[in-house]
């Protein structure tokens, strides 16, 4: 949640909202506005107002579906939602088949690496490659700690799914309740005393999938998120959440737990404590609007009608860039002045109902051909039963009980049959085949060739759903940067410089896993620093942990104040390409490395050797030995790299250790 700066943020109080609190709610005091005030919230009601009517009226882009409906859709499709059978004896039936192939989209997704590579240039346009590489570390860093693996699944299956997807870059500060035991022991009820204290963890970035249902555009015709006049988004917690978050804020207090009545101009609504945007909220829950102006520089928290921040509140007070904390993408644009883009599922769901009623109606067909309906010439009421096998029945003459038709016993017929598969045949050409789901291909055995071109062809029927997942992460990796130079290099804490006696302040550290040049798997590490070290202190640090942990280690130095100061230029590149160590990235160098051998290319072999280790994941320290050969030389053959791959030795000239 946005917070204010100038807000002092106060540990909240002992067991706040907890189930051993009983409190009495007070009568919620009257607020009177100023003119002006009054002027400001008639107008941003009609804003909010505006945009949830643009957004909830029918849209011909959503096929004449209000966004609401084209939501609820999406979501029933692809979950394969069986609605209730109206009538007695009908089968629901849903083959599954557009969820089988988003997910095999999704699981293309996976398989690619879509990290950002990032670089920065100073104002003399000229490239720092290790602050470069140190951010890309400390954006790694924090999306491991927020289990970002799982999380760029859940934003690339909503964006297949919904065609939308919303998110919002925060940074988190979170509190904690500690409990200390102080008598009694564990097991006992009475005499058991404990001290409770709040303690707030250390702020981290974090990224929230919001759902499409909760965002307003101020735009339906602006396609670009970035350019949208306002933008809101709306949710309901229940009262005690609420207060949570905002119960220490001056302007709770006018709060109230239900909407008043209100009989004068709508357009006053607001004013007078008498209104909500969404109209559904009960008594007991608050409704959050969180209202952004981005060419105003205008940020607002409403909380069941009431502003709780000043009017006009600057937006570059929560985002230090000024841009919306919310970002969108879209799949597949629907036109290019329509702010939503059309989803995997809407894009195919005619076709598969085709197909799914034609399933239906195969199954209803069939079951008629083990049952048939019959007709009852015994003037007498006959259990169905007698159809039951070996049912012995009594007083049932031949020819009482008679099929209404010779065809309900043929079942589904060729012609049927063919006009199913001519459907699914249909929906795969539009989609994928089922070789690229990991399904068998129909009409028989299916060569290598042809398997290798149904992929191809499926790569490029993917290419928009690989751009759109790039540029999502180009995004998200944008907006993480800019909150990251805002807020990481913020001392966390300070310590006792025992040396000369000051207190000095504490960063945050972060190490990396990274290739060494010329030495292997190592360890790379960001560390701010107020005072810059020597580089031949820094060597003589890098050479006392690389002692002690037995791998190579490269320091990259920050300072924190001029980080903050300097006027970078940061260049932010996603290329979409399979992960370093997958099965095609290994044949690809090998194909690669094959060709420059048979044009007589010369080749490095400490760099070739590397490659080769990264690919199959293993430490080229470790993989050659000093002096060996990488490849036998063949009698008469080109050769391919230089005799043998020596370790490198390590010299002071070859550091590249970084200050910054």
């Amino acid at each position: 949640m946005p917070t204010a700066k100038n807000t002092k943020q106060k540990p909240p109080k002992a067991e706040r909202g907890s189930v051993l609190q009983v409190k009495e709610f007070k009568p919620t005091p009257t607020l009177e506005y100023t003119e002006v005030e009054k002027t400001y919230i008639s107008n941003l009601q009609k804003r909010l107002e505006t945009a949830k009517r643009n957004r909830d009226q029918e849209h011909k882009e959503f096929d004449g579906c209000s966004y609401q409906s084209y939501h609820e859709i999406n979501e029933s499709v692809a979950n394969t939602y069986l609605k209730p059978v109206k009538n007695k004896g009908e089968r629901q039936f849903q083959s599954g088949t557009l969820r089988t192939k988003m997910m095999s989209f999704l699981s293309s997704f996976l398989s690619l690496n879509l990290k950002a590579d990032i670089s920065a240039y100073n104002e003399h346009e000229v490239i720092i490659n290790a602050l470069g590489n140190a951010m890309e570390d400390i954006i790694d860093k924090t999306e491991e700690l927020e289990g970002d693996e799982e999380n760029k699944m859940l934003r690339q299956y909503e964006l297949l799914k919904q065609g939308s997807v919303f998110l919002e870059e925060l940074w988190e500060e979170r509190w904690e309740t500690n409990k200390k035991i102080t008598a009694g022991f564990f097991g006992n009820k009475t005499g058991v005393k404990w001290n409770t204290t709040k303690k707030k963890k250390m702020g981290r970035p974090v990224r929230n999938i919001i759902s499409g249902l909760s965002v307003y555009l101020g735009n339906m015709r602006q396609y670009d998120c970035r350019k949208q006049p306002y933008l809101f988004t709306v949710e309901i917690k229940d009262w005690v959440e609420a207060e949570q978050l905002y119960g220490a804020w001056e302007m709770w207090k006018y709060v109230s737990r239900e909407k008043k009545s209100f009989q004068g101009n709508a357009s006053e609504a607001m004013v007078n404590n008498a209104w909500r945007l969404m109209g559904r909220g009960k008594k007991g829950q608050v409704e959050i609007i969180k209202f952004q102006d981005q060419p105003y520089n205008e940020f607002q928290i409403i909380l069941n009608g009431i502003p709780m921040l000043p009017m006009g509140y600057p937006l570059t007070e929560i985002n230090a860039d000024g841009e919306y904390t919310i970002i969108q993408q879209n799949l597949e644009p629907i036109r290019a002045n329509f702010a939503y883009g059309k989803s995997f599922i809407f894009r195919n769901k005619n076709l598969v109902a085709v197909l799914d009623e034609m399933m239906r109606l195969a199954v209803r067909k069939t079951q008629k051909s083990f049952l048939p309906p019959y007709l009852n010439l015994s003037e007498r009421v006959v259990s169905r039963t007698v159809f039951m096998p070996a049912a012995v029945s009594r007083g049932i003459r031949a020819g009482d009980l008679i099929p209404i038709s010779d065809k309900e016993t043929e079942g589904v017929t060729n012609s049927e049959f063919n006009m199913i598969q001519e459907a699914k045949r249909f929906l795969d050409e539009v989609t994928v085949s089922p070789t690229f789901t990991g399904q068998r291909e129909a009409g028989g055995s299916v060569t290598a060739t042809q398997i290798l071109q149904l992929q191809k062809q499926a790569k490029i029927m993917m290419g928009i759903f690989v751009l759109s997942a790039g540029l999502l992460e180009k995004k998200l990796a944008t907006k993480r940067l800019m909150l990251l130079l805002e807020k990481w290099f913020d001392p966390t804490d300070q310590t006792v410089d025992k040396a000369r006696g000051v207190l000095k302040n504490k960063y945050r550290v972060v190490s990396r896993q990274r290739m060494i040049d010329k030495e292997g798997m190592g360890l790379r590490m960001v560390m701010p620093m107020e005072t810059t070290p020597e580089p031949s202190m820094i060597m003589e640090a890098e050479e006392q942990m690389k002692s002690r942990l037995g791998v190579p280690v490269r320091m990259i130095i920050l300072n924190p104040e001029q980080i903050k100061k300097a006027k970078l230029t940061w260049v932010i590149t996603v290329n979409p390409k399979e992960r370093r160590s997958s099965e095609t990235s290994k044949l690809m160098f090998g194909a690669m490395i094959e060709q420059a051998m048979l044009l007589g290319l010369p080749l490095n072999p400490e760099y070739v050797g590397q490659r080769f280790a990264q690919i199959w994941e293993e430490d080229p320290a470790k993989m050659f030995l000093p002096g060996q050969p990488v490849a036998p030389e063949q009698e008469g053959a080109t050769p391919r790299i230089a005799p043998s791959v020596k370790l490198p030795q390590q010299t002071a000239g070859a550091r590249q250790s970084a200050v910054v």
